[in-house]
């Protein structure tokens, strides 16, 4: 008693370190985020000694999680949500008698009603409960069987995780240390499936079942056989999760695995002695892929996936119809997209503003109903984008009478004959003498539009959308998990191999057809190195050691500001050093399985990236942005950036540093030294309010940075830092200095122009070398949007009756997202 006693102190007092000072920013709390951040790995550690630990875990999380009902401290519910998923994940067994679950269950129920992401949180874990009530340990096979891509059925679900490494020159050695050890680390598909085999009857019988007897007689059988006996486990198992009573669930799957226990000759106790002990069975880690990654593409993805084979074949716009089709239903998967988004965005006619835009898109209406009739619409030829934007919009306002109407109502989960059940509901009405002008539609009207009638604005609301979903995720049977290393400037990287991914995808689907992706960044420090090549400094001599680039994390705080479990999971490792990271436990603290395994220990790092992959699914939306350049012999040019815009003096610094040893040959002089620019400066000053106003100047400058703002409340908007040089002052060397003036101003869009014949500027974009762009002559900064027809109102030509809208720049805007452990109700 004292043993157990003493073990559960120790795990509460575990337990309240890893929930402790989440989301406070106090001044000392940096000081303890080094042993904070490890507080769920030292958790998880003093829980895995022994199998009885994870229920008397669960039970501690259950009492906190009553504390944090009674004081409604909000920070604390999606923690504890994860917290007791992981310990679910890995409990050996609960009986059925113990009631955690039952309990778990009314009590996270009752934070359905809690704002985001309370609500959320706990939705998800209530399914989870639900189903391991049914039938226990469903969610550790599910997730072994889609790491591991185990099954025959091509339609199961795999999940790949890939790592993206830097080239080993820029690499921290904690990174090239863990993607190593992950991308090693495979199973044989036998020990995997006696895995398997053996949780599902440890979960279902505990110790009524003497596992090591088990494990002998699977170890007999041939491996066909026991791909038999574990796809008769599966089924049955996931037969049961589909059972609406809980008991009847459970009683089913324990009948099931009895008969198999029986053809395996395997004792058992007579239901109530217990004939073995329980077991800490191994969770395998999922298959790893490192791939080395310097580019602004995810072309090492095609390459990983073997979708190359479809690079020559081209695009199917338009799906084939036979002839005898009577309704009109070939349309391009980008109109089926655009025109559900538009579904989603266009609320009830009762609000003002959609009103309005209801009434003009009638025009449009009205010619279409003269005259329709049904018929088969043939491939078209390819179309300017301004006309596929107008057919796009008209998909929302058919008539039942048109074929597009039964595309809009199919897509919606109807499948039946539109035109069929729009007849019978009319004679429905006629037959009871229910008058019909409520169902009249805005096509009823056959005057002719007047030219000369009074314009009307076309309003709609402008928003960012998740960017990713391309409405396939259902068909999407492989899920990439992309991990990406590093700081803001691989972050930037990251971002323009979205926008690069968003435009091929576009025009030909390869990845987003064949799987869904989902992306994970890990802040890393930078990798320092010495210019000197191995020469150490002597004394009283100065070190050439410096950083070749000075990468921030600005992007990974930001995530963390947003999810606290990220910031003291994640974000948190930098306060951790590269030898803490790398270090693994020693051999002799290896867990053994009690089935003839072991548990091989790897880097700290990589356990606790394996928990981010595992548990985080929430996509947190970074806003992106573009920067067009007009280069001095006219060119032009396009680049995504998602951090920062370095223009002037400190994109030349940037570039100076970054050639190494050749940096102290050039010099890197100071803002006060460098040489001032004349530029033409505009910006959209952006209040608190959300109005804001255009501002021209011409000024005297040395630098303009844009760096995206940190701020909770600015969901679009970049920090703007102009270092203005006020007066030219001349000293007795050969050196100018500049007395200069630092201004700071929150802007969503810019605009720069180099004044006078042959003056330019140079651009470095997200603090990358291979972004450094000299020899511009105009810069235009603007938030990014999603490639498609459909991104700017520009380009649309104007109806009778419509004049270009109040916000011309009405898009949708492109966003990254991040994978956390919460979207923090965004």
């Amino acid at each position: 008693m004292e043993q157990s006693s003493c073990t559960e102190d120790r795990i509460q007092h575990s337990l309240e370190r890893c929930l402790c000072h989440l989301g406070v920013d106090s001044p000392d709390k940096k000081l303890w985020n080094a042993g904070l951040c490890i507080s769920r790995w030292c958790l998880e550690e003093l829980v895995k000694r022994h199998p009885h630990n994870f229920l008397i875990l669960l039970q501690k999380i259950l009492q906190k999680t009553k504390e944090v009902l009674k004081e409604c401290q909000y920070e604390l519910v999606v923690p504890l949500t994860l917290l007791f998923s992981a310990a679910l994940l890995k409990s050996p067994y609960l009986g059925a008698g113990c009631g955690v679950l039952q309990e778990a269950y009314l009590l996270f129920h009752r934070f359905l009603a809690w704002p985001e992401p309370c609500s959320s949180a706990s939705k998800r874990l209530l399914v989870i409960i639900e189903q391991e009530i049914r039938a226990p340990g469903i969610s550790f096979q599910r997730l072994v069987r889609t790491e591991q891509a185990i099954s025959s059925d091509i339609n199961c679900s795999k999940i790949l995780v890939v790592l993206l490494v830097s080239p080993d020159a820029d690499a921290p050695q904690e990174v090239q240390l863990t993607s190593e050890q992950l991308s090693t680390m495979h199973y044989s598909s036998r020990n995997t499936i006696t895995t398997l085999i053996l949780h599902s009857f440890q979960a279902a019988f505990g110790t009524k079942l003497d596992l090591r007897v088990l494990h002998a007689a699977l170890q007999e059988k041939e491996l066909y056989e026991l791909e038999q006996l574990y796809e008769t486990i599966t089924g049955s198992m996931e037969a049961a999760t589909s059972v609406a009573d809980h008991t009847a669930a459970r009683e089913g799957l324990l009948r099931s695995l009895e008969k198999l226990r029986e053809s395996l000759s395997v004792p058992s106790g007579d239901g109530c002695s217990e004939t073995g002990s329980l077991e800490s069975l191994m969770l395998p880690y999922p298959k790893c892929h490192t791939c080395l990654w310097d580019d602004d593409n995810f072309d090492v993805l095609k390459d990983l996936l073997s979708v190359d084979s479809d690079l020559d074949s081209p695009p199917e716009c338009f799906p084939k119809i036979d002839e005898d089709d009577t309704f009109d239903t070939s349309i391009d998967e980008e109109d089926e997209q655009d025109s559900s988004i538009k579904r989603w965005s266009v609320p009830s006619v009762s609000s003002g503003v959609e009103s309005d835009f209801s009434e003009d898109m009638a025009h449009e209406d009205t010619e279409e109903g003269q005259g329709s009739h049904l018929r088969v619409r043939k491939k078209p030829k390819k179309k300017s984008k301004s006309l596929l934007g107008l057919e796009r919009f008209s998909l929302l306002f058919k008539t039942p009478h048109s074929p597009s109407t039964s595309r809009r109502v199919q897509s919606m989960g109807y499948n039946g004959d539109i035109t069929k059940d729009y007849l019978m509901t009319g004679a429905q009405l006629k037959h009871s003498g229910t008058p019909m002008r409520h169902i009249r539609h805005l096509n009823v009207s056959t005057a002719p539009i007047d030219p000369s009638a009074p314009q009307r604005h076309i309003c709609v609301r402008r928003r960012p959308i998740l960017s990713c979903d391309e409405g396939n995720e259902a068909e999407a049977l492989t899920v990439v998990k992309v991990v990406t290393f590093g700081g803001d400037r691989e972050a930037g990287r990251l971002a323009r191999a979205y926008s690069d991914l968003q435009q091929k995808e576009r025009r030909c689907p390869q990845l987003t057809r064949t799987c869904k992706l989902q992306f994970y960044f890990v802040p890393t420090k930078s990798k320092t190195v010495s210019p000197g090549a191995g020469h150490m400094p002597t004394e009283g001599q100065e070190s050439n050691c410096q950083e070749v680039e000075d990468s921030t994390t600005d992007i990974a705080q930001m995530l963390g500001m947003m999810d606290p479990w990220y910031e003291r999971n994640v974000f948190s490792l930098l306060s951790l050093s590269s030898e803490v990271l790398s270090e693994a436990p020693p051999k002799e603290d290896d867990v053994s399985c009690g089935t003839g395994a072991t548990e091989h220990r790897l880097p700290l790092l990589a356990d606790l990236v394996l928990y981010y992959c595992r548990h985080a699914d929430q996509p947190i939306l970074v806003q992106l942005y573009q920067a067009e350049l007009t280069l001095e012999g006219g060119e032009k040019r396009k680049e995504v950036f998602i951090h920062s815009l370095e223009l002037g003096h400190t994109a030349g610094a940037r570039a100076v540093k970054s050639m190494g040893a050749a940096s102290k040959r050039l010099g890197i002089d100071e803002e006060r030294e460098a040489v001032p620019l004349t530029l033409n400066v505009a910006y959209n000053k952006v209040a608190i309010s959300g109005r804001s106003h255009w501002i021209h100047k011409e000024a005297v400058c040395t630098s303009i940075n844009l760096r995206h703002s940190e701020q909770l409340d600015s969901k679009e908007g970049l920090q703007l830092t102009m270092t203005e040089v006020v007066k030219k002052q001349s000293s007795k060397s050969k050196k100018g200095y500049n007395q200069i003036l630092i201004s700071e101003v929150k802007v969503d869009k810019m605009q720069v122009t180099a004044q006078g014949n042959g003056s330019t500027f140079a651009v470095c974009l997200d603090q990358d070398k291979k972004m450094f762009i000299q020899s511009v002559k105009r810069c235009e900064v603007s938030l990014c949007s999603k490639p498609g027809s459909s991104s700017d109102w520009r380009s649309y030509k104007t109806l009778p009756g419509q004049i270009q809208p109040l916000h011309p720049t009405f898009c949708s805007l492109l966003c990254l997202p991040v994978t956390a452990f919460s979207a923090g109700g965004q």
